[in-house]
């Protein structure tokens, strides 16, 4: 029986990422350097190359504006207002990659809090996606959470008993855009019963993107048919992880990779039907290094035109 390589549908860059990619690499100028304050993009090949091109990094502005930096960049991840204001505070001229799709759950939180509600932010505390969020959000009403235990309540509303910490009125949940849609609505499930009784509301608001849901469910659909996954996307990609969370879910061992390299060839053993895909900050051609690295291993290479890569150029490691 011929090993099989099975690429995923949805993968790889999505249209976020590459206007982000579009717009620092024509900002990108050795003769005047810009410093993004983070990682562009959640990719450490991508960041490497960009140093070539004049596009550093920094943690933030007034260590970009120590080392000289005249150009900051907000990442494609977003920030809170005080990023732009330090940089214009410095002189430093400023350019903002912030995906549209996560500006668009910025001006939603706002529109939320000014309506009266608590503002929950499923998602991860230290991301700076739900940083920025929050911080637009301009309230201390606000809270990120991934679970029911990381609220600051611990009961249901109307329980009146002593100790007893109940949500407010009105609570309003968007999510970080890149998790994990089950994972998301188990969230709001369990919330529900501790807000709505007693004249509560909450307000459920999906603001997971529409390209992390595509690959979610083309996942599902490789799970199908292969016998173990492999994610391909930098070690701090959010929707890389919940690829190979959602690959875990189905029951096969699933791998979050960066590289070829990183390929154990344990992993391999017994699997007939090996599945790829990728988060959307991977470049084509790390995913194709992926593919052309199991070929070395005895699998076919995939009969497709997604990859613009000649995939019969084996590498060497």
């Amino acid at each position: 029986m011929t090993k099989q390589i099975i690429l995923a549908e949805e993968m790889g860059y999505c249209w976020g990422v590459r206007r982000a990619l579009d717009i620092i690499t024509k900002a990108g100028d050795v003769e005047r350097p810009v410093a993004t304050i983070g990682d562009v993009i959640h990719n450490p090949q991508i960041v490497e190359r960009l140093k070539s091109q004049g596009i550093d990094t920094a943690d933030s502005v007034s260590e970009a504006a120590e080392h000289g930096f005249q150009r900051v960049a907000i990442t494609a991840h977003g920030a809170g207002p005080a990023r732009s204001e330090d940089a214009k505070s410095r002189g430093l001229e400023l350019i903002d990659t912030t995906c549209p799709l996560v500006t668009k759950v910025q001006r939603l939180g706002q529109k939320l809090v000014r309506q009266g509600y608590y503002l929950v932010v499923y998602g991860d505390g230290y991301h700076p996606e739900v940083r920025g969020i929050i911080a637009w959000s301009d309230t201390s009403r606000a809270v990120a959470a991934k679970h029911i235990e990381d609220l600051p309540w611990n009961a249901p509303r109307g329980q009146g008993e002593e100790g007893a910490i109940e949500p407010p009125r009105k609570v309003a949940v968007v999510s970080q855009t890149t998790k994990n849609v089950a994972e998301f609505l188990k969230f709001v499930g369990e919330l529900a019963p501790m807000v709505a009784r007693d004249g509560g509301e909450l307000r459920i608001c999906n603001t997971i993107c529409e390209p992390t849901s595509l690959r979610q469910n083309a996942l599902k659909k490789l799970a199908r048919e292969s016998d173990a996954i492999l994610a391909i996307g930098g070690k701090k990609s959010s929707n890389t992880a919940r690829l190979a969370e959602v690959g875990r879910s189905y029951g096969l061992p699933s791998y979050h990779i960066e590289r070829a390299e990183d390929i154990d060839p344990a992993w391999l053993d017994g699997v007939d039907n090996i599945g790829v895909t990728a988060g959307a900050s991977t470049p084509d051609d790390v995913i194709a290094d992926v593919v052309r690295h199991l070929q070395t291993f005895g699998y076919a290479a995939p009969d497709t035109e997604m990859l613009d890569y000649d995939l019969n150029v084996l590498p060497n490691f």
